[in-house]
Parts: structure tokens; C-alpha cells; sequence
């Protein structure tokens, strides 16, 4: 496959630390192709910025031409707007590139003091621009100047949202404190993105996540995808950065991201920060049936099935509990992981092994309760953010899904396939079991075992089953 191709519209850093030098060693290890398009020649240590040093909107617009010769531009990222001539020419080039996502990162001064960008290369941003890009990543200083001085990180993205802006990640590196948190916005939802502060100070680090994240776009991840990656990928390049001259710049690296690089994410600021303490399982948890009745529940028992989730959707209230109760008192004395799906209270009250909860749950059960119970619990992910989510969560395993189409339920998440399965077991397996779960097989749990998967979920490759004995110790033999 082609690579996906990056435009990096932004300054020249002398010293190479950051603008598009940065940009574009972010989108070479991301394993696409950067064209660089240059907005200006600036001239700036660390003493501060000295020259903006644009170059003429014909120059600007004759680099953009010979980007096109040859090219199909998949993202573009947009760094140092020196002035308004210039920043009409970027609304020329984007005017040029419909449907292509747009990461704007509006520089609108050196974080080492000097010369700044004018008022009406801001206003023009704020009026022409920001309706145009897919994403805005101001520092909270930066959306200060475009919205209010008074603006908090919810109020601005609010404001630039209503004058016309698709999504607004506001970054929050430079607030004091032992966390960092983003915020980030847009149409379908809300969230904090957050990880523990590192102590390097590190140049070039929003020129980097803005590349990344236009990066990811470029080759097709959805958007908060794209953030909680990027936000990775810059949290790893922190920890390791170098000593350059008189600066910590960031380490670029095309290896596979590590979990203490993983940021978490929640929903309300109360949550930033708040820590969940829920018993572990069994490393390997094997193969998990997921059933819809206490009849399923002791028939798979009696086959040999150690772990097993009851997930009943037509039923509620007292007749829900007297299922749970009834399964429980069957398993008395066996040595059985019994999950609960959704029905946490439920699976509180009856003192069951634990609770498996999908991302919606996660929104209205009280983990805390749970946790004080002494209850594991699961959690269903199917992207990047929401595994940031489930990390937040401290889950005792994490499960990723759908492995295969499937048709017991409907998903509006495509496969994930075998690829991403092993990029979660390389991710997660030191820490947290994983689960995979979705259109899963005989055949197909045949093919999942050599990525070290701790478990293999199902329903119908044994609830359907002719003979549902002999699709159970298939299993069974075959993950022993």
C-alpha cells in the first residue's frame, strides 16, 4: 500500500527543534510521507524569536503546486501563520483540498519569548480558518487569545465550537500539578484525556502532536483514535528525549508504544486522577462462554468451563436476581469465574465473582461500589480510546472485540482482526488478561492462541453447536 501522505504548512526553526523540522520527523515514523510546505524563515533561539521572516504567498502557493504535481494529499497539518498575507494563502490551499482533515495548531508565539503573531493574522483565524480545519490544538494561553482572557479550556473550545469548529483539543502540559489533562470536543462527544506530568521540558512537543495526530489521520484512524495515539506517541518521546544543545527535544521511535505511555480518558473532571483498586483474575481465564441463561450456565460448568459471563437482556429486577442467585448456589463449591454482564447491583448483592461492563455502562455504574465489594470486573473496548477509557478504569481484564463479524449482536465497530489482537496482548498481557471476543470458532480460536491471548470468548460457536459437549471440549483441548 501507498504511504499516506502528510502537508505540513509551517515555519522553519533554525535550530531544528521544532516547526517543520519536528513535523517532519513525526510523519516519517508514523510511516507516512511529509511535504513540507514553508511559511516562514524565522530566526530564533532560546533566547526568543527574533524574526518571524515570512516568505511571499506566491512563493507559498508555488511550493503548494509542486506538492499537488505529484501527490494525493491525504492530511494536512498547520503549524506558524506569520502573517495575513500568508494566512490567506493557506485558505487558498485549503479551499483546494475538500474533505481532507485539517490539524491547525495555532502558534501564535515562541514558548521562548519574542516576537509574536498579530492581532489580525489571530482574527483571521478565529473568522476564515477555523471553520475549515478538523481540529484545533491550542495550549490554554493560545485559546485565551483566540476566545477570552477568562476562558477555561471547557468555555473557549465552547465558544470557537459555536463561531464554526468542528473539534478543539485543548492542552494542558503546561498547568502545574502532577497530572496533565487535555480536553477534547467535538461533535459526538467529550472527554479528559490525562497521564501523570513527566518532569523534562521538552521543545517542539505541540508541533509533535499535531503532526501525529494529522498523521493518523491521514491514514484513516477516527479522530479520537488519532488523539489518544498521538498523545502516546508524545508522552514516549518525553520520557525519552535527548539533550540537544541547550534543549530536552522529543525522541522519535517506530517502535510499539509501551502501556506506561497510554494515557487515560473519563468523562468528568472529577475523575481525572481517581483510582480504582479491583482484585485481579487469572492470568489465563481460557475459554469464556457468554450465555443467556442459568440452564447454559451449569450444562457448560459440568463440561469443564472455569470461566463463564451471564449476559441476559430480556429480563430484570427479581427475576434477573433469582437467575444470578440460582446459578451461584449451583456453583457453591466449584472453582468457577462467574461474570455478570451490566447488572452490577445485582451481581453485588449476590456475591457473584465478578462484573463485565460495556464502555456505555462505564458511564452509570459505580465502580467504586464495585470495587469495595471485592468484585472483578471487565471491560469491553473496541478502539484506542476506548481502551485510554478502560485504563482509567483499572480493570482486572480488558476485552477487545469484534475479533470477526459476528452476528449475535450488532456492532458499529468493524473486525479488528488478528493484527490488532496481537497489538493488545503486546500492549496489555504483563498487566491486564485480554479477552477476545466476536464471531470466535473453533477454527478461529485456533488461529488466535499464538498471540498469547489470555481468553477467547464466544456464544454461538457453542450455544448453536449440534452437539454443544463436543464444540465445548474441542475448545477446551485445544486451549489446554
Amino acid at each position: 500500500m501507498a504511504k499516506p501522505v502528510v502537508l505540513l504548512i509551517g515555519g522553519q526553526d533554525p535550530q531544528g527543534c521544532a516547526g517543520i523540522a519536528a513535523d517532519i520527523a513525526t510523519v516519517q515514523h508514523h510511516d507516512a510521507h511529509a511535504l513540507p510546505l514553508i511559511t516562514a524563515l524565522t530566526e530564533q533561539s532560546s533566547k526568543g524569536l527574533n524574526n518571524l521572516g515570512a516568505v511571499s504567498p506566491e512563493k507559498l502557493l508555488a511550493q503548494f503546486a509542486n506538492c499537488q504535481a505529484d501527490f494525493t494529499i491525504d492530511a494536512v497539518k498547520i503549524g506558524l501563520i506569520p502573517n495575513l498575507a500568508i494566512a490567506e494563502a493557506i485558505k487558498q490551499v485549503l479551499l483546494q483540498l475538500p474533505g481532507v482533515p485539517v490539524v491547525l495548531d495555532p502558534v501564535l508565539a515562541s514558548t521562548s519569548g519574542g516576537q509574536s503573531v498579530s492581532k489580525e493574522v489571530q482574527q483571521f483565524i478565529e473568522t476564515e480558518l477555523l471553520p475549515m480545519a478538523t481540529l484545533l490544538t491550542p495550549n490554554l494561553n493560545e485559546l485565551k487569545q483566540l476566545t477570552t482572557e477568562s476562558a477555561t479550556s471547557e468555555s473557549g473550545a465552547a465558544q470557537l465550537h459555536t463561531a464554526g469548529l468542528k473539534a478543539c483539543l485543548v492542552k494542558g502540559g503546561h498547568a502545574e500539578g502532577d497530572i496533565a489533562s487535555d480536553y477534547f470536543v467535538f461533535d459526538e462527544a467529550e472527554f479528559y484525556i490525562y497521564q501523570t506530568m513527566l518532569d523534562n521540558k521538552v521543545r517542539g512537543t505541540g508541533c509533535v502532536l499535531a503532526s501525529s495526530i494529522a498523521s493518523h489521520l491521514a491514514s484513516g484512524q477516527d479522530i479520537r483514535d488519532a488523539v489518544v495515539l498521538a498523545k502516546a506517541y508524545v508522552t514516549r518521546g518525553i520520557r525519552q528525549s535527548e539533550t540537544v544543545g541547550p534543549y530536552q527535544v522529543i525522541h522519535h521511535s517506530r517502535e510499539s508504544l509501551a502501556l506506561e505511555d497510554m494515557p487515560k480518558l473519563c468523562y468528568q473532571p472529577e475523575l481525572i486522577g481517581q483510582e480504582f483498586d479491583f482484585p485481579p483474575c487469572p492470568k489465563q481465564l481460557g475459554i469464556y462462554p457468554v450465555v443467556d441463561s442459568p440452564d447454559w450456565v451449569q450444562k457448560l460448568i459440568d463440561e469443564g468451563i472455569e470461566t463463564i459471563q451471564l449476559r441476559v437482556k430480556d429480563k430484570s429486577g427479581s427475576e434477573l436476581q433469582q437467575q444470578i442467585t440460582s446459578t451461584l448456589n449451583y456453583l457453591n463449591g466449584k472453582t468457577v469465574s462467574f461474570f455478570v454482564n451490566d447488572h452490577w447491583e445485582l451481581a453485588i448483592e449476590a456475591g457473584a465473582y465478578g462484573v463485565h461492563l460495556g464502555q456505555e455502562d462505564l458511564h452509570d455504574a459505580q465502580l467504586k461500589q464495585i470495587a469495595d465489594a471485592g468484585l472483578r470486573l471487565g471491560i469491553s473496548t473496541h478502539s484506542y480510546w476506548e481502551l485510554a477509557r478502560a485504563l482509567a478504569v483499572n480493570p482486572s481484564y480488558i476485552a477487545l472485540g469484534p475479533i470477526y463479524a459476528t452476528t449475535s449482536k450488532q456492532m458499529p465497530f468493524s473486525p479488528q482482526g488478528i493484527d490488532r489482537l496481537q497489538q493488545w496482548v503486546d500492549l496489555l498481557q504483563d498487566r491486564y488478561p485480554v479477552v477476545a471476543i466476536g464471531g470466535i470458532n473453533l477454527e478461529r480460536a485456533e488461529a488466535l492462541k499464538p498471540t498469547g491471548v489470555s481468553s477467547v470468548a464466544m456464544i454461538t460457536a457453542i450455544t448453536l453447536a449440534d452437539d454443544y459437549r463436543k464444540a465445548t471440549r474441542d475448545l477446551l483441548t485445544l486451549w489446554q
